[in-house]
């Protein structure tokens, strides 16, 4: 096999290259974990080691905003599978936990680049053996049980499902049939990306903001203040 990459050991390893300003995307990442308490090891699909000068919680809100992954979906279909660890899913796309993140050894891994994976005989952990760009195999070895990374695994694919699922409800909705559906999955430029993610966002927030508005009425007889709506608008843009 191959030289293997164990997380455990990141800072006996090598001097790395340090930066601030790389942008973790579904296509450039492969595996990120906490480097120390304030920095993140990031392993790239070009077969770079990073480390990125953000906490890991703040690395993955970020792209979690970035993606247009809203925290309060994932709290959402994460109870419906069940599940309490949550990944960031965004259908085919998986940013997947290894472990519960209160573990130090905790990493977050793509899980559509991953080509296979195994026990690691040595430690009882996890060999995750990744494809990248060059479609060299890179293995990291990460500390969890199998029995845990795949349940984490499998609640992932079930987020994705359900939101796989809605998709297609969506297009029969709209009466699209599998002919036009290529019509819909051109290649669009970041900035129509941006302006079609707002545009999501403002639907839902405004659905939300009817019906709190319509059971207020119902229950109160009233609606509520215009700064109860300014709050509610506050709490619903930081998910």
């Amino acid at each position: 096999m191959d030289e293997i990459i164990d997380i455990s050991r990141l800072g006996d390893l090598k001097n790395y290259s340090v930066t601030t300003v790389f942008q973790p995307r579904w296509d450039n990442v492969l595996l990120m974990t906490p480097y120390d308490r304030e920095r993140t090891y990031i392993l790239t699909t070009d077969g770079e080691e990073l480390i990125l000068e953000q906490r890991l919680q703040e690395v993955l809100r970020n792209f979690g905003e970035f993606a247009g992954v809203h925290q309060i979906e994932m709290q959402t279909l994460y109870s419906i599978v069940k599940g309490q660890t949550m990944g960031i899913i965004a259908g085919h796309y998986e940013l997947v936990p290894t472990c519960g993140r209160g573990n130090c050894w905790v990493a977050y891994y793509m899980a559509h680049h991953v080509d296979h994976y195994q026990r690691n005989q040595g430690n009882n952990g996890v060999l995750i053996t990744f494809k990248c760009r060059s479609q060299k195999l890179i293995t990291v070895a990460v500390g969890t049980c199998m029995k845990t990374f795949e349940r984490l695994l499998h609640q992932a694919h079930e987020v994705g499902k359900i939101q796989l699922e809605s998709v297609k409800n969506l297009c029969n909705s709209f009466g699209i049939g599998n002919n036009e559906v290529g019509r819909f999955t051109c290649e669009t430029t970041d900035h129509e990306q941006f302006l079609h993610r707002k545009q999501y966002e403002r639907v839902f927030m405004d659905q939300i903001l009817k019906v709190v508005g319509q059971t207020a009425d119902r229950c109160y007889g009233e609606d509520f203040t215009a700064d109860f709506y300014k709050q509610l608008r506050r709490i619903l843009a930081r998910y």
